[in-house]
């Protein structure tokens, strides 16, 4: 049965995720009257100019692939991610999947051309600075303007371009996302289900002729997408707080299981920031150098964890 309540998380539901992850729904306060009707098409920037996500683009120095203290968090800043990932070394990795919430967009003060989107994703790659791969399933969460938000569940095979399967998500949905690689046949499968609604897509394909999937790390992001017509990342778009719960990681081997902090790998903690004339505000303005855009919250349980856009994208 459909959810009567579809609410946006507000900033109290940090403090309630110590509890349970729904409960932070249960008691954040609804969107205002500004709020408008969700719609699954777009039309200002088409999907296709959109690429849910690039590889990550750290700021500063590129995080190590040395073995840490078991169970640390290494805290990193990226131009264009932020959340979580599990690296370390040689590892290999093989499944990870995670439950997403579908947030509330807040599309007030958009006034960028192109809008403002942003890409709510697991997957493996994407995270070691020689990675040009990327195998994931999400959501892109955005604006075409101030008024018409758009929800658009997708998967990408980087560097292919990301395919939008034609299925309407809503806010509040609760969504279950894996990606799986086999060792037997060398194919990804990528799978999408809105466990609220019942709809899902499952999709299976080998790594892209060309490159090689390494599969040296494994992550639960949200991001600023790319814009390939302008060349430059897209305003991140006002989705309040996005949550991830239950992030399950396997290394290829199957001989580890665990979550996004583990005695197996390193964890690394992603902050989005702006840099360099690279990341707009809401109207299209690049923000000053240094701007904290998305920040995730410590986790809970070791696998579970909200992402929150801040008020500094507004400009």
């Amino acid at each position: 049965m459909k959810k009567s309540s579809r609410s946006r998380i507000g900033a109290a539901a940090a403090g309630a995720l110590a509890i349970t992850l729904m409960s932070a729904f249960a008691a954040a306060p609804a969107l205002g009257a500004g709020a408008a009707t969700v719609h699954v098409h777009h039309k200002a920037l088409p999907l296709s100019s959109i690429r849910p996500s690039s590889p990550m683009k750290a700021i500063g120095a590129t995080p190590g692939t040395a073995t840490l203290a078991p169970n640390s968090v290494v805290k990193v800043e990226s131009e264009n991610w932020a959340g979580y990932v599990a690296s370390v070394g040689t590892t290999t990795f093989r499944f990870v999947a995670a439950n997403f919430y579908v947030p509330q967009l807040d599309c007030r003060g958009v006034t960028n051309p192109n809008g403002a989107f942003s890409a709510h994703w697991v997957g493996l790659d994407g995270f070691r600075a020689t990675s040009s791969t990327l195998e994931q399933v999400g959501l892109v969460a955005g604006c075409e303007n101030s008024t018409t938000p758009v929800l658009a569940p997708f998967w990408q095979m980087l560097p292919l371009g990301p395919r939008f399967p034609s299925i309407a998500v809503h806010p509040g949905d609760a969504i279950s996302m894996h990606v799986f690689f086999n060792p037997s046949d060398h194919r990804f499968t990528v799978s999408f289900s809105d466990l609220t609604d019942g709809l899902s897509f499952t999709a299976t394909r080998s790594c892209p002729s060309g490159v090689s999937c390494r599969r040296n790390s494994a992550e639960a992001i949200s991001e600023a997408p790319f814009d390939t017509s302008t060349s430059a990342f897209l305003p991140l778009a006002d989705f309040g707080a996005a949550a991830f719960d239950n992030v399950m990681i396997t290394n290829t081997t199957g001989t580890h299981h665990g979550g996004l902090q583990s005695s197996f790998w390193n964890t690394h903690q992603i902050t989005q920031a702006a840099g360099s004339n690279t990341n707009p505000d809401l109207t299209g303005a690049f923000l000053p150098e240094g701007t904290i855009l998305d920040v995730p919250t410590p986790l809970f349980d070791q696998n579970t964890y909200l992402n929150y856009w801040q008020p500094a994208n507004a400009g």
